[in-house]
C-alpha cells in the first residue's frame, strides 16, 4: 500500500485496526496514547503528530512501515497504465 499523506495513513491504520478486531480504546491502551489521538490519527487530523506516538500506534497494530522510492508519472503515462498500454 502506498501512503502519501496523513489521510491515507489514517485510513490504512483504521483498516488495520478493524481487520485486527481491535477497538480504538484497545489500540490507545496498547500504544499508551489517548483514544482521542487514535481517533484523530485515523481521520487524518494529526498532520503534525509526534512521530514516536504515531509509531507506537503502528506497533500496537502489529504493523510496520516500509519505505520505497516513489516515482511521479506524467498524466499520459498514468493514462497508458490505466488503459493497459504500458
Amino acid at each position: 500500500m502506498v501512503i502519501l499523506n496523513e489521510v491515507q495513513l489514517g485510513a490504512a491504520l483504521r483498516e488495520r485496526r478493524e481487520l485486527s478486531g481491535l477497538t480504538q480504546a484497545a489500540v490507545a491502551d496498547r500504544a499508551a496514547v489517548s483514544r482521542a489521538f487514535v481517533i484523530d490519527l485515523e481521520r487524518g487530523r494529526r498532520p503534525r503528530a509526534e512521530l514516536t506516538r504515531v509509531l507506537a500506534v503502528i506497533r500496537a497494530l502489529d504493523a510496520a512501515i516500509t519505505l520505497t522510492g516513489h516515482q511521479t508519472k506524467s498524466a499520459e503515462e498514468a493514462l497508458d497504465e490505466l488503459l493497459g498500454r504500458s
